[in-house]
């Protein structure tokens, strides 16, 4: 497929979404501004997902379907919208997510008003599958208007497990493009947003609303690690599901790629510092316990939670239903 060309461009990776996929698209075509493309991205899903999208594009040309031949994980799939995207904002989209009838061009008019804005984002509000409102989570991601890059990127790693509904926002194309965006480990999404306060500020639109579907079958129903990482990367191996470990080598490497904007000494410090947090340290020991043990590391959750340790093949079922491309950070 050639590139999607257009000053906005949405990418909206899926994978088994029929159950939600056209209420979301729909919100998308209904928008109040219409300078837009959506590239769907489809993960070899194997339910109605295909019907329901071409359906779509067929009665509307600024949707763009594209199949992958086989399930290339979350992350690729990701990566894939902004790599067959030309222009000057990108926004990644959820199947399952509904937007306000303002987003697109509320956040775009706040880019265009400040050229040091990497992302304009509206506020996140839980709804069920009925598209009912949810009680309040109690937070939500704030304006990151530092205008010291450094500390941008310590308040947004002092956020994670957090505030990762931004990564739904309009973001600056030119500044994701600096960044490494998705690596294929489950909560990289994080170290994405992390990276891109480096490349510049973040808006808050309070007037543009994310109505964020909470359901089982979303990413954050997986419990089983190994599930994870075969979701988010398409390898099912214990390295690669010690995601805690990956966040933190990840973090230090990009403390080295943005020199232009910030001391790497002084971002390093600060991951170092969230990584010798008791919380943080205790994930790291459990995440290297399950390299060598999976069993020893459920009897050492089950000790500092109260839980009975859960059987591997208890929490694999667990996770098995719960695969659609709805991404988001680990905590």
């Amino acid at each position: 497929m050639n590139s999607v060309k257009c000053r906005l461009v949405l990418a909206m990776p899926v994978y088994n979404g029929e159950n939600f996929v056209e209420e979301a698209i729909k919100s998308i075509l209904e928008q109040d501004y219409a300078e837009f493309r959506l590239i769907v991205t489809d993960n070899a899903s194997t339910d109605g997902t295909e019907d329901i999208v071409r359906a779509l594009a067929k009665s509307d040309d600024r949707v763009n379907y594209v199949r992958n031949r086989q399930n290339l994980g979350a992350s690729r799939n990701y990566n894939l919208g902004f790599e067959l995207s030309e222009g000057e904002y990108l926004k990644w989209c959820a199947h399952d997510d509904l937007l306000s009838s303002n987003y697109l061009r509320d956040c775009v008019a706040a880019l265009d008003a400040d050229p040091g804005l990497a992302i304009a984002f509206g506020r996140s509000i839980s709804v069920d599958t009925k598209g009912r409102r949810l009680p309040t989570g109690g937070w939500d991601t704030p304006d990151i208007d530092d205008t010291d890059a450094a500390d941008r990127f310590e308040r947004i790693i002092d956020l994670f497990g957090r505030m990762c509904f931004p990564i739904f926002g309009v973001m600056r194309r030119s500044a994701l493009a600096k960044t490494d965006l998705h690596p294929s480990y489950y909560g990289s999404d994080q170290a994405l947003l992390a990276e891109l306060a480096l490349r510049g500020r973040w808006k808050r639109v309070e007037e543009a609303i994310l109505w964020n579907r909470d359901h089982e079958q979303r990413s954050l129903a997986i419990e089983d690690k190994l599930e994870r990482a075969m979701w988010q990367g398409g390898t099912r191996n214990r390295l690669a599901a010690a995601e805690h470990w990956q966040l933190l080598v990840h973090l230090l490497k990009i403390c080295g790629q943005h020199r232009d904007v910030a001391d790497p000494r002084v971002l390093r410090k600060a991951v170092l510092k969230r990584s010798l947090q008791p919380k943080q340290m205790g994930r790291y020991v459990l995440e290297m316990a399950s390299l060598v043990s999976p069993a020893m590391a459920r009897r050492m959750r089950s000790l500092v939670t109260g839980a009975p340790p859960q059987p591997q093949a208890a929490a694999k079922k667990a996770g098995e239903s719960a695969r659609t491309d709805k991404k988001m950070g680990a905590a």
